[in-house]
């Protein structure tokens, strides 16, 4: 089946509401002659006669009521298709999906969301939390639009936007000694039990090399891929967890307190897109949130530094 020309359609539902060749002729700013070389193609494309002549005005026949309704219901579905394109181009719907690792999921990805909710209330958002190689993978690939993690990205399939930095603090239980202590150390720390970021993270390196370089061992009880589950073992025991600050700006907990550490282990917050796909309306208005977040996190707590520029 022959696909039908919009254009001819739209005249033919002019001349039908006007019933007159002059009439539609002005309102769509062309000329009589082209007005009714399309009646005649769009007579031929779908092989119904479609107005009669009588008293120098035109009258539709019975095919051609039926026409004009098909033709109205086609578009008005054509003028809510256009609408939705605007939304897209704006950035008011559409769909936008993130890969991020946990920590950051449960904090500014979080409030980003809401805020772009807030303004943009038809838009389908999708958070897919893994590892640091999962989140730069899933963007590589394209499987998700933005990647949001910790620390350097080297890959030239991916563009990076450092957003903002936090540091690295250790959480204690509330009632331990280093409660009151404006910053802990390596020496600080040594034969305390310390619940630490597994290997994968960027962050696990620099700690053992803190020690290291202090000349004191570490003594890991547990190892986690994830702050929120490593902050929530040094709450429900004696444990030191060496983490970033986002579990605690998300989760309060009185049983716990965080408190620097020193040497300062920074940890960026790297954006990441595809070199090969330029980002949508969308995905730059939820980046923009994100942004905000950042800087919002770090005007309530000084272990997060938030950026505006790129790197």
């Amino acid at each position: 089946m022959r696909r039908r020309n919009l254009r001819l359609l739209d005249v033919f539902r002019v001349v039908f509401e006007t019933r007159s060749v002059t009439a539609a002729a002005m309102k769509l700013a062309v000329t009589q002659p082209a007005i009714s070389k399309a009646l005649v193609e769009l007579e031929q494309d779908v092989g119904l006669v479609l107005f009669g002549r009588e008293r120098r005005r035109l009258v539709p026949t019975e095919d051609a009521v039926r026409l004009y309704e098909e033709t109205t219901r086609l578009f008005t579905h054509v003028k809510v298709f256009e609408d939705r394109v605007d939304d897209f181009r704006s950035g008011e719907a559409g769909q936008l999906s993130i890969g991020v690792i946990p920590t950051l999921a449960a904090s500014i990805v979080v409030q980003a969301a809401d805020a772009l909710q807030r303004k943009a209330p038809h838009v389908n958002l999708k958070v897919i939390t893994g590892s640091r190689a999962e989140v730069i993978k899933a963007t590589t690939h394209h499987q998700v639009d933005l990647g949001l993690l910790h620390g350097p990205v080297a890959d030239r399939d991916l563009h990076v936007e450092v957003i903002g930095e936090s540091e690295i603090v250790a959480a204690v239980h509330r009632g331990h000694a280093f409660e009151k202590y404006d910053f802990v150390t390596p020496r600080d720390l040594q034969d305390q039990p310390l619940i630490c970021l597994d290997v994968g993270a960027p962050a696990s390196h620099l700690l053992r090399e803190c020690f290291e370089a202090a000349g004191t061992k570490m003594r890991i009880v547990m190892e986690a891929n994830s702050s929120i589950v490593a902050f929530a073992a040094a709450s429900s025991g004696r444990c030191i967890a060496l983490i970033d600050p986002w579990p605690s700006w998300v989760v309060r907990d009185d049983r716990c307190v965080v408190v620097r550490f020193r040497p300062l282990i920074p940890q960026r917050v790297s954006l990441l897109s595809s070199t090969f796909r330029p980002p949508s309306r969308l995905a730059e208005l939820f980046a923009e949130e994100l942004r905000h977040e950042m800087i919002k996190a770090a005007a309530s707590t000084h272990f997060v530094k938030g950026m505006v520029n790129s790197t």
